[in-house]
């Protein structure tokens, strides 16, 4: 039998690759076996098992650097009142402004698939990342957000 964590993230892939995130809750699957339906699969740490379900959605959804990636940055600087000036070149050069950016793209989106994982069932967890960072999982956090950019940036080479 499967392990559930490899289970859960196994179905939230799919989920992501079908981008159907959003409906999560309503999609048929083996509760019983789903470590977001039942924390208490997860085991001790629930928060890392989410963030990893986050982690790996984030991949299926954006596998790679490319210019609708860039277009989403440019989009969320410009909603702050930045310049939309990002490009791949700058992003694949290392500039610390563009990178920042790429970092919050990335943040945002795990924030939001924590939030979707929030709403899956009657006994899914709230997890929120500044509140995960003053618990201690600041670096877990960080890492993840590295993960994905790299996995992002070989993808585009």
């Amino acid at each position: 039998m499967e392990d559930p964590i490899h289970y859960t993230i196994s179905h939230f892939r799919e989920i992501a690759r079908q981008n159907r995130s959003a409906e999560n809750a309503s999609i048929s699957h083996d509760r019983e076996r789903c470590a977001i339906c039942d924390p208490a699969l997860a085991g001790s740490e629930p928060f890392a098992v989410y963030l990893e379900v986050s982690v790996e959605s984030v991949l299926v959804r954006r596998p790679r650097l490319d210019e609708a990636l860039v277009a989403e940055m440019n989009s969320d600087r410009e909603m702050v009142g930045l310049e939309g000036d990002i490009t791949i070149a700058r992003l694949l050069g290392g500039e610390k402004d563009a990178l920042d950016s790429w970092a919050a793209w990335v943040r945002e989106a795990l924030a939001t698939g924590l939030g979707l994982l929030s709403v899956h069932s009657p006994a899914s967890l709230d997890f929120d990342l500044e509140e995960q960072e003053m618990l201690g999982y600041g670096p877990l956090i960080e890492s993840k957000i590295r993960h994905i950019i790299e996995t992002q940036k070989k993808a585009a080479q």
